[in-house]
């Protein structure tokens, strides 16, 4: 399946990357990332000076015999750090149909996922909708998304459980993630949303301070089409149609009101954009008529959501 999704040239560059982390998650497990938490690997980081109930078995010998104070060597430890990747599955990722928002992100998400197995860190894909209009995404199974994985045959769990979803319903961001993190607690780590993010300012921000408030790495990944950049293109006027919620109207497409929602949809996307950046979340813009692995290969890197 992912030979026929990605180039196997596309794969192997993958399998040289990992998903970044501006902090740093001690857990049980040890995977294959180095944190400069102190701990007990074989990589030495530091000395620092020796208290009463420190392990002697770390004190620098040498160091005393030459100065007769008691060092201690500190270590960099081997940290395993989850990967949550949260796919948005309501009715607008289908909409304008030509963009292919959906299955841009769904494809992202598979890279993602592949990155972070790759690393053997723990990996959980999951996609949110209106749990109550939603079609698939009703069954329990696709509400809670995959189990966590650390080994790289886990993508082909995750290939199954992100092509297996129909998108539907609403959006109800905030409600989802009380949920999500519920039932994850103890896996703290990177948190990657892939969406349209089109839906209430304030949903949004109730979302994304919950995953601030949970200390969790957040990273946004907003996905949007040439359909949705510029959708009156050669139209003199149109019917709108929320896919949400069904609501219609009938407007003339004047120059006025081209400019108008041109500068509203830049709004919305610098108020995401400015709140990220206030609250060192990593915002990303993925337009779907781009090359997705020039995208991940070049421009994730260097907003520092991969390395």
């Amino acid at each position: 399946m992912l030979t026929q999704i990605f180039t196997p040239d596309f794969l192997r560059r993958l399998e040289a990357l990992c998903i970044a982390s501006m902090k740093e998650f001690r857990t049980a497990r040890k995977g294959d990332r180095l944190s400069n938490i102190s701990g007990t690997s074989i990589e030495f980081a530091d000395y620092r000076k020796y208290f009463p109930g420190d392990d002697i078995r770390h004190i620098d010998w040498n160091i005393y015999g030459r100065t007769e104070r008691l060092y201690l060597k500190t270590f960099r430890e081997d940290i395993d750090f989850s990967i949550h990747v949260l796919l948005d599955a309501s009715r607008s990722m289908l909409y304008p149909e030509r963009d292919g928002k959906f299955g841009y992100a769904r494809n992202l998400a598979l890279a993602l996922s592949y990155v972070g197995l790759t690393t053997h860190s723990a990996v959980k894909v999951a996609a949110f909708s209106d749990l109550e209009t939603s079609d698939r995404l009703s069954d329990t199974s696709f509400i809670n998304g995959t189990p966590f994985f650390t080994r790289r045959s886990g993508i082909f769990s995750v290939s199954d459980y992100l092509f297996g979803i129909r998108p539907g319903g609403g959006t109800d961001f905030a409600g989802y993630l009380q949920r999500y993190t519920s039932i994850t607690r103890g896996h703290r780590g990177v948190f990657i949303v892939l969406s349209d993010f089109l839906f209430d300012p304030e949903g949004r921000r109730r979302g994304l301070n919950l995953l601030r408030f949970l200390n969790y790495d957040v990273k946004v990944i907003q996905v949007l089409g040439p359909g949705e950049m510029d959708p009156f293109r050669d139209l003199s006027s149109a019917e709108v149609v929320d896919v949400e919620t069904r609501e219609s109207r009938m407007i003339s497409v004047t120059p006025a009101v081209r400019r108008r929602y041109a500068a509203a949809l830049e709004e919305h996307i610098g108020d995401l954009r400015r709140f990220c950046r206030a609250n060192r979340i990593i915002h990303a813009l993925a337009l779907t008529d781009g090359d997705l692995e020039s995208f991940v290969l070049r421009e994730l890197p260097r907003l520092g959501i991969i390395k």
